[in-house]
């Protein structure tokens, strides 16, 4: 796999398609499925929402969804598809999502994860993401949820961060 040939850039509404269902395979597998193609659409035009995909070959490998509030952003969604991963674009989706909020003068970043997904908490953890809270039920109460939070103006290097294409 030749990652140099993957591309970030703003997902176009006829990417929706393609996250909706990585979201449904790799994020609510269990869930019934509610982050649908209408849904993705619908931010991917949002003015307060980036939606960000990893493209190799044309073919959406990753993507991530961030809300920006005023002073907080919530990442909604990160995934990528699991023969990509531990390439590094996971990383490359979140510090592209916290640099927009920094540059928007957001202070935190707050998201969700399910208590079972023992990888996610480890990446988030990496990338500076520490605990809040347990919530009960969050997940159609099937499954709780682990809400984390980062302070995104602490050890953030711009260096990292890379131009969309």
């Amino acid at each position: 796999m030749n990652t140099r040939q993957t591309e970030l850039s703003l997902a176009h509404v006829n990417d929706a398609y393609s996250i909706a269902t990585m979201s449904r395979d790799i994020i609510e597998h269990g869930l019934q499925w509610s982050w649908t193609p209408e849904r993705i659409g619908r931010c991917v035009l949002s003015p307060d929402i980036n939606v960000v995909t990893a493209k190799n070959g044309g073919e959406v490998i990753g993507f991530g969804i961030m809300f920006y509030g005023h002073t907080k952003a919530h990442l909604n969604l990160l995934g990528v598809d699991a023969s990509w991963r531990s390439f590094g674009i996971g990383h490359r989706l979140l510090t592209w999502l916290e640099k927009c909020a920094i540059d928007a003068g957001i202070e935190s970043c707050q998201l969700e994860l399910r208590d079972s997904n023992c990888h996610a908490r480890k990446f988030y953890s990496q990338h500076g993401y520490t605990e809040l809270e347990v919530v009960p039920g969050y997940y159609q109460q099937k499954e709780d949820a682990i809400r984390l939070t980062k302070t995104l103006h602490e050890g953030f290097n711009p260096e990292e961060i890379e131009p969309l294409q």
